[in-house]
């Protein structure tokens, strides 16, 4: 049978893996982590948006449909070490617990993303400020209980959200919209309240950016169904008075200062190019767009077309995107793969 190889175990992995052994391909998964799941698993997501699904059931299936598939072989703790095109495809060194060389007629890489790191823009005092903390440290924190300030323990009485930390800021070098961090917010509020009915929640945003279907489903829904306040402002530093975060900044509404204490601060963190992107690159021969992701060279006709033949993306690999589209992406560059294969075959 004819191999194909998919690196990255997250959701795009996951399903493009599934999917290729569907058509009775053999697939070797090769994920870099212990375990598959991607962000989704690293950061614990309880609920997924917009539909506030389970997000371990979702995660359980799409594991399980992979481990429990004798075409693919997964490779975990394992990444991609020499790569030598063939006249048949690749030759590709996998480096891990049981290195060795694979021959794949074709791969998929579904890398995925990494988080912005706020230690690189010292106004927001991450790092500094036990009570400041990321959206993704948010969701481990309602995984493993209820939502506390970090620096005591205590139940917060009021709870701010920043958006576009990392993303649509020149002074980082991100210009770009991260896409979901508006939607994910707007759902960490919703779930925040259920946990802390009287507590304040706000969110600072530039501009609110929940797409298409979203706008109902989660930011309507969490101001007139969960209280959450909306403020259009830009947070100039957070400093700390008495042990608690404060946000200093302009409300562009008003057109006036703000000065606000609060108990604990979610840093919507942007997406930016897995640790692994530009090694992958290289070691492929594939093309990177401006912002750092691998390029899609023809997404008008299949998004996961690189400038490489016989090499695929599928996910946050080649731009920010929600876990839906993600998955979606995986079912389409295994449709691309198998076209490609069968393109491949002589007659």
């Amino acid at each position: 049978m004819t191999n194909v190889m998919v690196v990255g175990g997250g959701p795009a992995g996951l399903r493009a893996a599934e999917s290729l052994a569907r058509f009775g391909l053999e697939v070797t998964l090769v994920e870099q982590e212990s375990y598959l799941g991607g962000a989704v698993a690293r950061h614990r997501y309880q609920v997924l948006m917009p539909h506030f699904d389970s997000g371990p059931a979702v995660l359980d299936r799409m594991v399980s449909a992979v481990a429990e598939n004798p075409r693919i072989h997964i490779r975990t703790g394992s990444r991609i070490g020499q790569v030598e095109e063939t006249d048949d495809g690749f030759q590709v060194e996998i480096l891990g617990r049981e290195t060795g060389v694979e021959s794949v007629r074709a791969v998929v890489l579904a890398t995925g993303f990494t988080h912005f790191d706020p230690r690189r823009d010292t106004k927001y005092g991450y790092g500094l400020f036990p009570d400041v903390i990321t959206g993704a440290e948010l969701e481990e924190m309602m995984a493993s209980g209820p939502v506390t300030r970090p620096s005591t323990g205590e139940v917060p009485k009021s709870v701010a959200f920043i958006y576009c930390v990392g993303s649509r800021d020149r002074q980082v070098g991100n210009t770009y919209c991260s896409r979901v961090c508006c939607a994910v917010s707007a759902k960490q509020g919703i779930e925040v309240r259920e946990q802390l009915p009287g507590a304040r929640l706000v969110m600072f945003y530039m501009d609110v950016r929940t797409y298409g279907l979203w706008e109902d489903e989660l930011y309507w829904r969490a101001q007139e169904d969960a209280g959450v306040v909306y403020v259009k402002g830009r947070v100039a530093e957070i400093t700390q008075r008495d042990g608690r975060p404060v946000l200093k900044g302009e409300d562009t509404l008003v057109r006036g200062p703000f000065e606000w204490e609060f108990d604990l601060v979610v840093l919507a963190a942007g997406m930016e190019p897995g640790e692994a992107t530009a090694e992958l690159a290289a070691q492929f021969g594939i093309e990177r767009e401006p912002h750092g992701f691998f390029q899609q060279t023809r997404p008008m006709e299949n998004a996961s077309v690189t400038s490489h033949p016989g090499v695929f993306v599928a996910g946050a690999a080649s731009g920010p995107k929600t876990i839906e589209d993600s998955v979606m992406e995986g079912e389409v560059a295994a449709m691309a793969v198998l076209r490609y294969l069968d393109s491949k075959v002589t007659v």
